[in-house]
């Protein structure tokens, strides 16, 4: 869940917001201001746990605010060239698999494959209010993937489209789910300007926590969740990405229905490397610098239980330090992110951030000297406690996107 909090702009054509979310705490979810130039198509204002995500929106229609939080802090993203990966022929179990932790915080850019239609909204014109898009078939979630036969490539470039539409009908491709079918849309003049009656986004960015890396595939695994588009809470589907360098300069603490976040900003232009995947159990990629550190084995599902655990935390420029914390429950539900019940116990913590905040999503959970899970949400009215996922859960997705390479 995220409790998104606005502090956007509203120029003209854009509007970027920054939502808090309610239970996830990973790479949307810090108050972050960017310093490093942004890339061309996004821009961030700030960041939070998980990090509270941050949303370039394009308005094609009169803004409606639509409410969303998360343990994470995000918003933006690019491909770049890479080396090629293992070879994976000969195929570990998780059994015998081996990850180094790494409770790193860092920075996601993400762009969409195609332009995720945000919200609808009514114009008003001389003859009442209308929606266009609402009126060709178009829903939330749907991505637009070309105008008239050419390729959508950002927020800006639609905007300006249907602006010199004069009125004339736009064929759309469009994407739901598994379908792809054609619309078409015909702006109409109101407010000033030719409108689709849309909102519409093509990126996001924020902050996280890095939970292990596979040296053996080459493929880092992060946040314990997807990220999500904050209308329609689905995974949004990914184009191009990288994951960023960020400084952390503060934590704002978690109180009793409010969750606190990291708070820090993008460092950096350059990439650490490149995404693979973002799905509903973390976002999966490669880095440029294989990370130093001791090699664990993974604790089995069957084997995590309640008792005693560490908890991995980046809070500042120290690097990530161990804590202690308690699982507390072993869930049963199928949902594949919400495992297990994790509880901060470490007064220390406690005293720096009082108890998960967002930006946390994805430190790594030891028990048994093994890499257990990884923290994925919050709970409002007990911040010191929140839900956690398997990490052999994390492996596995990690070794398809890999594969995929």
């Amino acid at each position: 869940m995220w409790d998104e909090a606005s502090f956007g702009v509203r120029p003209k054509l854009f509007s970027i917001q920054s939502r808090k979310g309610m239970s996830s705490i990973s790479l949307f979810s810090s108050s972050f201001q960017k310093k490093a130039k942004p890339h061309q198509g996004w821009k961030l204002l700030g960041l939070g746990l998980g990090a509270a995500a941050l949303w370039a929106l394009s308005a094609l229609g009169p803004f409606q605010p639509s409410p969303a939080l998360e343990a994470s802090v995000f918003n933006g993203g690019a491909s770049f060239p890479q080396e090629s990966g293992a070879d994976t022929s000969q195929t570990l179990t998780a059994e015998e698999a081996r990850v180094v932790p790494l409770g790193t915080a860092f920075g996601i850019k993400l762009f969409t494959d195609g332009v995720i239609v945000a919200s609808l909204s009514q114009i008003s014109t001389e003859e009442g209010p209308r929606c266009p898009a609402e009126e060709a078939g178009l829903r939330p979630g749907d991505y637009l993937l070309e105008t008239d036969g050419m390729t959508i490539q950002n927020n800006t470039a639609l905007a300006a489209y249907i602006g010199r539409s004069q009125g004339q009908p736009i064929r759309f491709t469009v994407r739901r789910g598994d379908q792809v079918f054609e619309a078409q849309v015909t702006p109409i003049y109101g407010e000033g300007a030719f409108q689709a009656g849309m909102w519409v986004r093509d990126s996001a960015a924020g902050i996280g926590t890095l939970t292990f890396y596979d040296r053996e595939s080459q493929v880092f695994a992060g946040l314990g969740h997807g990220i999500c588009d904050r209308d329609t809470s689905a995974v949004m589907a990914l184009k191009s990405g990288e994951p960023a360098p960020i400084t952390l300069c503060g934590i704002e603490k978690s109180q009793p229905g409010q969750p606190g976040q990291l708070q820090g900003y993008f460092s950096s232009e350059d990439a650490l490397g490149e995404l693979l995947g973002n799905n509903d159990t973390g976002v999966y990629g490669t880095l440029d610098q294989a990370p130093q550190g001791e090699e664990v084995s993974l604790l089995p599902r069957e084997q995590v239980a309640p008792g005693p655990c560490e908890i991995l935390v980046s809070l500042d420029d120290a690097g990530p330090q161990w804590y202690q914390g308690e699982i507390t429950q072993i869930l049963t539900t199928g949902e594949r992110t919400k495992n297990f019940l994790v509880t901060v116990t470490d007064e220390r913590l406690l005293a720096k951030t009082g108890g998960i905040v967002q930006g946390m999503s994805g430190c790594p959970i030891l028990q048994q000297g093994k890499l257990a899970g990884a923290v994925t949400h919050v709970f409002t009215d007990d911040v010191t406690t929140g839900y956690g996922i398997f990490a052999q859960t994390m492996w596995e997705e990690a070794q398809e996107s890999a594969a995929a390479k």
